[in-house]
Parts: C-alpha cells; sequence; structure tokens
C-alpha cells in the first residue's frame, strides 16, 4: 500500500540575522525618489525559496514596559503605514547556495499625505526549496519536514519636513535584585518616530561611576519604557544619581537616515 504524508510545515519566528538567509541592511530607508534596496544572501548549502510580503506594525509596550510589537492599530496604519505604496522586485525567487539577490523597493508618492516619515515592516520568508509531492513518494511512507525561516525588518520613507523628540511625563527608579530599573512613561513629539539609543549610568554621592547600560532605541508614538542598569551584587546601601542620556545615534543606522533630536539628559536619585 502506498501511503503519501504531505509536508508538516513548521514556522519559525527568529529576530536574529544569525540564519540560512540573511538580510542587509536590517533597517530599509528609501530614498527621496522612494527607492530602497535590501540584499538577501543564502549562508547554506540548499537552494532557497524566497517570498517577501508587507504588513504595518511597531514596537509597543505591555503594563510593565516590556517591548511587544503591535500589528493590529488601523488607526496609526492609517496614519503612518506605507499600505499599498510600497512594492518590491522580486516579490518571490529562488536563491541558490551562496547567491545574493538584489531586491528593490518602491515607494508611491502621495501629495496628499502630509509631510512626516512613513513606514511599513517587511517579512520576508524563506526555506529549502521542495520538490513535488509525487517526486516525494515511495512504497510504504514518504514523510518530510519544512522548517520556513520568517525574519522582520523595518522599511522608512521620508517626506518634506521632519521632525522628532520625546516628551516624558512620568520617571520612576528603585532596586531590583542586581540592577537599577528605571520606569519611563513619554511621549514622541514630531512627525517621525525616535531612532536612538539610550545610556545609562548610575553614580555614588562621589562621582564614582558603578553601573552603565547601553542600547538602541525605537520609540513610536506614547506610551511605557523601562530600562535597567546592572549594577554589583555586593553595591553598598545609599543614594546613587542615575543619569539617562537619550540621542538619535545609533551605529547601525547612518546618521543621514536618521532624523535629528537634541540629546536629551535626564537625572533623578535612587536610595536603598
Amino acid at each position: 500500500m502506498k501511503i503519501i504524508l504531505l509536508s508538516s510545515l513548521f514556522v519559525l519566528i527568529i529576530w536574529s540575522a544569525v540564519a540560512q538567509v540573511s538580510l542587509a541592511p536590517t533597517t530599509v530607508f528609501a530614498d527621496a525618489n522612494g527607492i530602497g534596496t535590501m540584499y538577501v544572501s543564502n549562508g547554506s548549502d540548499k537552494a532557497q525559496e524566497v517570498n517577501i510580503s508587507f504588513l504595518f506594525g511597531y514596537p509597543g509596550n505591555d503594563p510593565e514596559g516590556n517591548v511587544v510589537m503591535v500589528y493590529d492599530d488601523s488607526i496609526r496604519a492609517a496614519q503612518s503605514g506605507l499600505g499599498d505604496r510600497i512594492r518590491t522586485f522580486p516579490r518571490s525567487f529562488v536563491l541558490d547556495p551562496g547567491q545574493q539577490q538584489t531586491v528593490r523597493f518602491q515607494i508611491r508618492p502621495d501629495r496628499s499625505k502630509p509631510s512626516g516619515t512613513y513606514f511599513t515592516r517587511v517579512k520576508v520568508l524563506s526555506g529549502e526549496q521542495t520538490s513535488a509531492v509525487e517526486d516525494q513518494a515511495t512504497e510504504g511512507i514518504s514523510a518530510q519536514v519544512s522548517f520556513k525561516l520568517e525574519q522582520v525588518i523595518s522599511a522608512f520613507y521620508k517626506t518634506g519636513e521632519t521632525s522628532t523628540g520625546l516628551d516624558f511625563s512620568k520617571f520612576e527608579a528603585a532596586k531590583k535584585e542586581d540592577a537599577i530599573v528605571v520606569h519611563s512613561e513619554f511621549t514622541v513629539l514630531g512627525n517621525s518616530p525616535y531612532l536612538g539609543s539610550i545610556e545609562a549610568q548610575v553614580r555614588s554621592t562621589d562621582g564614582k561611576e558603578v553601573g552603565r547600560q547601553e542600547q538602541t532605541l525605537a520609540l513610536y508614538y506614547e506610551g511605557i519604557r523601562t530600562f535597567s542598569i546592572p549594577i554589583p551584587e555586593d553595591l553598598a546601601s545609599g543614594t546613587y544619581e542615575v543619569a539617562l542620556t537619550f540621542q538619535t545615534k545609533r551605529s547601525d543606522i547612518s546618521v543621514s537616515d536618521l532624523v535629528f533630536a537634541e540629546p536629551i539628559v535626564k537625572k533623578l536619585t535612587v536610595s536603598f
């Protein structure tokens, strides 16, 4: 008896670029003509099928200030999304081992839209090229497990005069185990997301640095964000100053692509 089991599909959601198919850059910025470029490379020893699609989304937060992605905000999608204005060429293709494919993005201008930064998420789904089911059938049982890799990156398009900034309505700091945790409530100003970085320092009353943390930052609208600054486990009890510097500077994004804002420094004290 001949039994054919269709391929089982497992979709792995992996946000790291460490994969069989890699993407560069990991953030795409279209130029003034609405043209952007991404390179897709196959580092495996198998041919890979690649499919590209788009979805609107942005990093939000849970009640504790941890980052969570938001994909169901239709109001913000109409306000800031690229929608069907963005196209990609090619959209589906096969990459042989060691091959690289150049992918072009074209964004159609819309003069009815106000100045600002518009964006979307680029979803790249890849997996080993599979043969037809008929070719896989054998006497007995034939089964194949296909692993799909999904990578999601951001694409931005700036038009007209752009601006960004941050306004904070609340800052709190407390010691939790071996870290100083800063809880903030923010609103993004201007017409563009705040893409940059934060540098956080903890200093003793005599000016000695006892903790430091640096990380990239992507804030889009308003919300809560929590920052954790590691400190020594045996740090003596006392009063410490926490200084946080926000700036529109990132090592992974060109200065020309970022929307500039003056650095913001916030200071507060914590005692334990």
